[in-house]
């Protein structure tokens, strides 16, 4: 069971008419999922449109190796919008990367929503705009910036305070994923961070970063 509290709690909803929310509510399906579990494949015929409510996915194309990150969702994220709307397959897969709770709704039901609540079409719509604008700007990032700027904005980003260990809180093929590239091309930067000095391997996916200015000129590119 969903609730109309949970929904609340998320920005998609903020500024949603009155109605909109009790009337997604009646008509949700709760679908849990657990880590590394599909929700749905590339080339499959959509179930409808999801709504993240716990946990994380990670939607992905490509297979083995070659597997590049799309977009990742969490709490208030949302799935499914294209093939449901455009026709057609899901164009990637959806993976779980922890236990995940999200509500579905069919298109029967988005429909019949819709009917009792127009405003509905308006809050989709902008969550896939919000999506849109997100990989628009991702695909900014990957033509113009080398792996080595992305991988050092990522372990920047995995600081918390003035720390200088960083945990990367994923496997390299995963992180491959993240930063649109291969496994093969992660490991040698790392390796290459850590011959410079830059950084400082601890075991464990976690790094002591020692050269911090320099990692902040890589981010931005200053850096070869």
């Amino acid at each position: 069971m969903i609730s109309v509290r949970e929904l609340e709690a998320f920005e998609l909803f903020r500024n949603a008419p009155a109605g909109v929310i009790p009337a997604l509510v009646s008509r949700g399906l709760a679908v849990a999922v657990q880590p590394n579990e599909v929700m749905f494949l590339a080339g499959s015929k959509p179930r409808g449109w999801y709504i993240v409510l716990e946990g994380r996915v990670r939607v992905v194309r490509g297979s083995g190796s070659r597997q590049h990150l799309i977009h990742t969702e969490g709490p208030g994220g949302t799935l499914g919008e294209v093939p449901l709307f455009a026709g057609g397959t899901h164009p990637a897969t959806a993976i779980a990367a922890e236990p995940t709770r999200c509500v579905l709704f069919t298109r029967e039901a988005l429909e019949a929503a819709i009917g009792e609540v127009p405003a509905i079409a308006f809050v989709v719509a902008a969550a896939l705009a919000k999506r849109v604008r997100h990989l628009v700007d991702r695909l900014d990032g990957r033509s113009a910036r080398s792996v080595q700027s992305r991988l050092a904005e990522f372990l920047l980003q995995q600081r918390r305070g003035a720390s200088a260990i960083v945990s990367v809180g994923m496997t390299q093929q995963a992180l491959a994923e993240e930063l649109g590239t291969v496994r093969e091309v992660v490991s040698r930067e790392l390796r290459g961070l850590a011959r410079r000095g830059w950084l400082e391997p601890m075991g464990g996916g976690r790094y002591r970063l020692r050269e911090i200015a320099r990692l902040e000129e890589a981010a931005s590119g200053e850096a070869v």
